[in-house]
């Protein structure tokens, strides 16, 4: 049997303790943001004509029309109802948030999708703009059991 010791003061057990603290809560930081960089809210999200929100759309993955299949202009409700508030919590999980555009004046921008896995029509995706910035989007399927998701490509 082998038997290990060694005499470590109080002040220096405590710094040790600090420094490993510290070294964690780092890592468990840098985790979070490496997670969250991949996300659609994360990306460059300045889009000023048609153009750009077909190629932010593509560049996420997704094949879409070149141009919308409807644009429609509307102002988010300040504050944001029930509806929205559950809406906006679809927008958190991708890194969006809608509260701050709350009050003001939106552009929704819709594409037909042409590569959603296993639903080959009736997929749209929904951009939502504000003064030339992407401020929230969304997957839909407007079929029989229609559904919607998130800008990630699945």
């Amino acid at each position: 049997m082998l038997i290990v010791s060694a005499k470590l003061n109080p002040k220096r057990a405590a710094l040790y303790m600090l420094l490993l603290g510290a070294a964690l809560v780092a890592l468990i930081l840098a985790v979070g943001t490496a997670k969250r960089a991949g996300l659609p809210g994360n990306q460059d999200c300045a889009a000023a004509t048609d153009q750009d929100c077909a190629a932010y759309l593509e560049a996420l993955g997704w094949e879409v029309s070149p141009t919308p299949v409807e644009t429609l202009t509307f102002t988010l409700p300040d504050p944001l109802n029930a509806s929205y508030a559950e809406y906006n919590e679809l927008q958190l999980r991708q890194g969006f948030d809608l509260t701050p555009y709350a009050g003001q004046q939106v552009r929704r921008c819709s594409f037909s999708v042409l590569n959603y896995p296993g639903y080959p029509q009736q997929i749209q995706a929904d951009l939502y703009l504000c003064g030339g910035q992407i401020i929230g989007g969304d997957i839909l399927y407007y079929g029989a059991s229609g559904f919607v998701d998130t800008l990630i490509f699945p």
